[in-house]
């Protein structure tokens, strides 16, 4: 059989590879991890014959060769504007004396989890972000927390009340000394991961990656370290299934959605 137009073979000793990858990540195929594969074939040759996991050196390197970071501040600002205002004050009174807790599911370089930081500092006392991941290269990227400034601008969605709680020059930004001792970020493979109870968990740009069996692991996952009453921000186009108990919160295609209160 041909290859679609556009997409390169997948040569055959990268098939038991796609196939490691579909079992242990959820990964679904797809052009864009059939290029990355062929860009790390030495990699996917030495691994084919093993398991994976993610204490091994050649395949955490593999995993970190095709996952796919991409991520801002305060990206899909409408979401996170109705979520600061309509849903995150709620949520720090159900947190009560104990520290709120928010998490970012795939946080890719850590800009959502930082974002998370800001929002959480200014609605919060006590507050923790954890962000998770499976590419270790993200993970260092998000533990400096040094980023470009652009172009393209990368702040262009930071409104600017909360850039007093970045740390600014002309090339680049980083979070506030205050912000970092509540952050830390762990590495991760989201379909085994154990995620501590939180208020609210985002997860975005990363279920479109996985397949179908993955996508419902996953979600079945974080809705379970939701505490009652807390949220789920996803991507505009993911829809949880209606036996996960979610219900959606403001206009359609916001990507809020809330479990059941106790």
């Amino acid at each position: 059989m041909r290859a679609a137009a556009g997409r390169p073979p997948a040569p055959a000793p990268f098939a038991p590879v796609l196939a490691a990858l579909r079992d242990f990540a959820g990964l679904a195929p797809s052009p864009v991890l059939v290029n990355r594969l062929h860009r790390a074939a030495p990699l996917a040759e030495r691994v084919a014959s093993r398991a994976p996991r993610l204490d091994d050196p050649d395949w955490a390197a593999l995993l970190d060769a095709v996952t796919v970071p991409e991520t801002r501040m305060f990206r899909a600002a409408p979401q996170l504007s109705a979520f600061r205002s309509q849903i995150l004050p709620g949520l720090v009174d159900r947190a009560g004396p104990g520290p709120l807790r928010l998490v970012s599911a795939g946080c890719a370089t850590g800009e959502e989890a930082w974002t998370l930081a800001l929002l959480a500092a200014g609605a919060a006392p006590r507050w923790q972000v954890q962000g998770l991941d499976l590419s270790r290269p993200a993970l260092e990227a998000a533990e400096r927390a040094r980023y470009h400034r652009g172009p393209p601008d990368a702040l262009r969605e930071v409104p600017e009340a909360d850039r007093a709680a970045l740390h600014l020059s002309d090339d680049v930004f980083e979070p506030a000394p205050a912000l970092r001792d509540h952050v830390h970020f762990t590495h991760a493979n989201l379909l085994e991961a154990e995620i501590a109870p939180a208020e609210a968990i985002l997860c975005r740009n990363v279920l479109i990656y996985l397949t179908d069996a993955a996508r419902a692991q996953v979600l079945g996952r974080l809705v379970a370290a939701l505490r009652p009453g807390g949220v789920l921000l996803l991507g505009a186009t993911d829809r949880p299934a209606p036996a996960l108990g979610l219900r959606p919160l403001g206009r359609e295609g916001l990507g809020i959605w809330r479990r059941a209160h106790a």
